[in-house]
């Protein structure tokens, strides 16, 4: 193990040496080229004009830039001593070429001004080359013909060729630093619009452009744009199909299978999918299913494997289709008109096997240790309808959306629980089994219409509205069985024993309103308003309906029949409502120079009053609560965004937000179910809503310069909660707890979110760094046995991730997980602790077009207070052959958990104890797969 591991470390230090001395010896060797486009015919510098860097040798594509409004272009970090041409572009002008030199002495060239001439529309011009890179109004065009690539390349392989786009390891893109926030394909989403299905199924030759643009919601603000991506395929090729049909066979009865067929036309698109497999390959929607069953083409791709850290041993059948129409065969940002809809199917049995210790402190002094070992099997069939529909024109747009989802389960769970106090005294065990059915239904329907200003009628004095409604339905109905046997050590008068029966429906209704009227001070006071400060108003309404029955039995001894218990048979009906009205009042402060920057201040107050009606009817005296609660919620917020064109955009926001908790009926007057003699739940009355208030503050930065990027995203926030909601809890010395909820004062948290991303592009290779780190304190108020005490808890979760790719031959992607925990009680002195590390390696290497090696390994350490580490490595290999013409049949040779040593370690903490154990896991096994990718782009000939 500490072998494998200290080879891993010698990789990534070698990896990361060897590309930063290569950054290094670059940075040496470049050079800076500026210059000015004019076109003296109508004396004005050229704009928007498309600027593009070759090496002369073997015509590769350094760079490209788009002129900005001055006629400038300006290129950093190009080859010194090296022959480099510069080609320019633009509609109606000549094609301009010149060569050029950066000396070495002195790494910067002023190209001064370089004159275009327009076409002479007379002379009829045939143009015989396709530039690369083209601008089209505010489209930027990248000619998939002008980058030769394999026959069997696909979209995604392409992208990896263009310079200043981006395509990171988990599959974002980004281009110029900027992330892409949706790929269409001729204007439309793609088979529900997820990048990795147009990207890793289109064939390159498919492909006639790729054009990037900004969508701009709001054009008062420029800043709020997102980019988009659209793949503009060949004429003729709009019409097609593409697949997979797969089946593996292995050792130990392990098996996976998985089908699917897509055909699309200029309207329709239509994917039936399906899969079955025991190696944990869950798939839980359609989409996962065809993100699964992608072609990838002939660049190295980390694929995806079984999860080995999936809890329990699954087998998992899934069947889906997905369908879409667009009634607008060319749809634009301004007109659109589709509908899609989904059907998934899922059947799934579970074997799941917990064996976990918790150890809690009582007081100063004593601490319980609970061990459990639990096995439950659960065989679930689970149903789910989707469908969307959107319609947009001009400045209007309607979206209705809906879901129904049907859940059947059956569920056996066996638990053996036992309590020790100090070293290894059993005071008390508690066994049951429980048998369950379940019928769960859920309809969720979601419609939003908003009607945007016209910015073409610039005098309008209507700013448009926002409406959106929401309802939430369920019906969930139940049938229990639990036998539980409680058997004390210390005082055999406590031993019980329960034999009882439930049967449950819970309905509910909730429906929500959102109204939003913006723009209301222009509106009365013309554009210019009072000062520049915008209104805007909102309200929210809640309504929410939930009836629950339950009828609970007890066995009868001496009849040897169930008995009614009319204690926990109960039914009561919960109806809530919540209104909060609201105001937004804006300024902004822009300050901008074109092409060059945008700079915006935006100070915002948006106060509301929420008002909270809840009434309980039960046929329980207990239960029968009505209350009123009425609460004054401030925000406000600072932004400022400063974007500095083809430099960076930055972002700050400053926030203050707050939010109101009520107590719900199982927190007031709950019916103590007294089966689980280790969990006992009461109900307090008295019980107060708690108020939250926190700061947060994010930066945002994206990098534009294109080559090497550096993205990072943090974010901080503080809070505190008024009459937190928290547990009173009392523990016996045979574990028996006690819970009931009271209000205290004094929990306070900060909690850290940061993301960085940095890309490196070298000559054949491209490296990219990635950090992730949540980190999370907290201090929470509490009482265990009468004590009031409070719970210090420090978390964090980081992950470091490096991707190396070299050509299309090798990719490499190193990992390192390291999440901890610390907890401590003041008022007993007591601290628990643990960490979770893990190391993987994965790397994919095509010995050629046809055959390929792919391996990840991951080494695994577990430690807690006062155990021993755990330590254990998963280590899976495969080799790929693809064979036929176009490289669409392929023959996989899988080896899993090699060293036969996987295991699920769990190691977590909580307020006032910490916990350890086992689960049940995915081991060895060995398999053979064979795969046919079906595809075809455009008609038969």
């Amino acid at each position: 193990m500490q072998f494998f591991r200290t080879l891993f470390i010698a990789i990534l230090l070698a990896v990361t040496i060897i590309n930063v001395n290569a950054q290094k010896i670059d940075s040496l060797q470049l050079g800076i080229v500026k210059g000015i486009l004019r076109d003296t015919v109508h004396n004005y510098v050229l704009k928007s004009a498309t600027v593009s860097i070759y090496k002369t040798k073997d015509n590769k594509l350094l760079n490209y830039q788009i002129s900005n409004s001055y006629g400038e272009f300006n290129f950093s970090k190009l080859p010194v001593n090296t022959p480099l041409k510069i080609e320019v572009s633009h509609v109606g002008y000549q094609f301009f070429l010149k060569e050029f030199t950066i000396p070495v002495a002195k790494k910067n060239m002023d190209l001064k001004t370089m004159v275009i001439n327009p076409k002479d529309v007379s002379l009829q011009e045939v143009v015989i080359s396709i530039p690369p890179i083209s601008m089209n109004g505010d489209t930027l065009e990248f000619n998939a013909s002008a980058f030769k690539l394999d026959s069997n390349a696909v979209v995604e392989d392409l992208l990896r060729k263009i310079p200043n786009i981006t395509v990171w390891g988990d599959g974002q893109i980004t281009v110029n630093g900027r992330e892409v926030k949706s790929i269409l394909v001729n204007g439309k989403p793609f088979f529900g619009g997820d990048a990795k299905i147009a990207t890793q199924n289109i064939a390159k030759n498919a492909l006639e452009k790729i054009q990037v643009y900004n969508t701009v919601k709001d054009k008062t603000n420029p800043l709020d744009s997102t980019l988009e991506v659209n793949l503009k395929l060949k004429k003729g090729k709009d019409i097609g199909y593409f697949g997979k049909i797969g089946a593996g066979f292995g050792t130990n009865k392990r098996y996976e299978s998985d089908a699917s067929f897509n055909i699309f036309s200029p309207k329709l698109e239509l994917a039936i999918i399906g899969a079955s497999n025991n190696i944990n390959k869950i798939a839980n929607n359609v989409g996962t299913l065809m993100n699964n069953s992608t072609f990838k083409g002939v660049g190295t791709n980390v694929e995806y494997q079984p999860d080995f850290r999936v809890t329990g041993l699954n087998k998992n059948n899934a069947a889906g289709l997905s369908f879409t129409y667009n009634f607008i065969e060319k749809p634009s940002y301004e007109k659109k008109n589709s509908l899609t809809s989904n059907y998934f199917i899922q059947n799934k049995n579970t074997e799941i096997l917990n064996t976990i210790q918790t150890t809690t402190p009582v007081n100063d002094v004593d601490v319980i240790t609970d061990k459990n070992r639990n096995k439950t099997n659960t065989l679930s069939t689970n149903h789910r309808f989707d469908s969307r529909y959107d319609w947009t024109e001009n400045n209007k747009t309607l979206a209705i959306s809906q879901s129904l989802s049907v859940n059947d389960d059956e569920t056996n769970s066996e638990s053996l629980r036992s309590a020790e106090k100090g070293q290894n005294k059993i005071t008390s065990t508690n066994n049951a089994f429980s048998q369950s059915n379940y019928k769960n239904s859920r309809f969720n329907l979601n419609a939003n219409f908003i009607m945007n200003q016209d910015y073409s009628k610039p005098s309008q004095v209507f700013k448009g509205f926002d409406a959106t409604y929401y309802l939430v339905a369920t019906d969930n109905n139940s049938q229990r069985l639990n036998s539980t046997e409680f058997r004390s050590f210390t005082n055999s008068a406590s031993d019980k024993k329960f034999n009882r029966k439930y049967a449950s429906q819970k309905e509910g209704v909730n429906q929500e309103i959102n109204l939003r009227l913006p723009g209301l001070i222009s509106m009365i006071a013309g554009k210019n308003g009072l000062a520049g400060i915008e209104l805007s108003l909102s309200n929210k309404l809640n309504i929410n309906q939930n009836k629950d029955k339950n009828k609970v039995q007890d066995f009868d001894e001496d009849s040897q029949n169930y008995q009614n218990n009319t204690y926990l048979s109960n039914q009561i009906q919960t109806n809530e409502v919540h209104e909060v009205p609201g105001l937004n009042f804006s300024k902004t402060f822009i300050k901008r120079l074109s092409n060059r920057f945008n700079k915006r201040l935006t100070l915002e107050f948006a106060p509301k009053q929420q008002f909270i009606h809840q009434n309980n009817e039960s046929n329980k005296d207990i239960q029968n609560i009505k209350r009123n609660y009425s609460k004054f919620l401030p925000d406000a917020s600072v932004s400022f965004h400063d974007n500095q064109y083809g430099e960076y955009y930055k972002s700050y926001v400053l926030s203050y937000r707050t939010n109101v908790r009520i107590p719900n009926i199982n927190q007031l007057a709950p019916l103590t179910d007294s089966t689980n003699l280790y969990y006992l739940q009461k109900g307090n009355l008295n019980l107060k809503e708690e108020t939250e208030t926190s700061i947060a503050f994010n930066v945002n930065h994206n990098d534009q310069t294109g080559k090497n990027i550096l993205n990072y995203d943090m974010n901080l926030n503080a809070g505190m909660t008024k009459r937190s909601i928290v547990d009173s809890v009392l523990i016996d010395d045979q574990n028996r707890r006690t819970i009931y909820f009271v209000n205290a004062e004094g929990h306070r948290y900060i909690n850290f979110y940061g993301n960085i991303r940095k890309a490196i592009k070298f000559k054949t290779s491209e490296l990219q760094l990635s950090l992730h780190s949540i980190l999370n304190t907290s201090r929470k108020p509490g009482y265990t046995n009468g004590i009031f005490t409070f719970s210090g808890n420090f978390n964090t979760d980081t992950r470091m991730k490096l991707d190396y790719t070299y050509n299309r031959h090798l990719a490499v992607v190193i990992e390192q997980v390291y999440s901890t925990y610390k907890t401590k009680q003041e008022a007993f002195s007591t601290k628990y602790s643990g960490k979770n590390i893990a190391t993987n390696l994965s790397s994919s290497f095509n010995i050629n077009k046809n055959l390929t090696l792919n391996t990840n390994i991951s080494f695994n350490t577990s430690t807690a207070t006062e155990t021993k580490p755990v330590n254990f490595t998963i280590w899976n290999a495969n080799t790929t052959y693809r064979f036929l013409k176009g490289n669409n049949a392929e023959i996989k040779l899988s080896a899993l958990d090699l060293l036969r040593q996987n295991s699920s370690i769990i190691n977590y903490g909580n307020a006032n104890s910490f916990s350890v154990g086992t689960r049940n896991v995915l081991e060895q096994y060995f398999m053979v797969t064979f795969s046919y990718y079906p595809r075809q782009f455009g008609k038969k000939k």
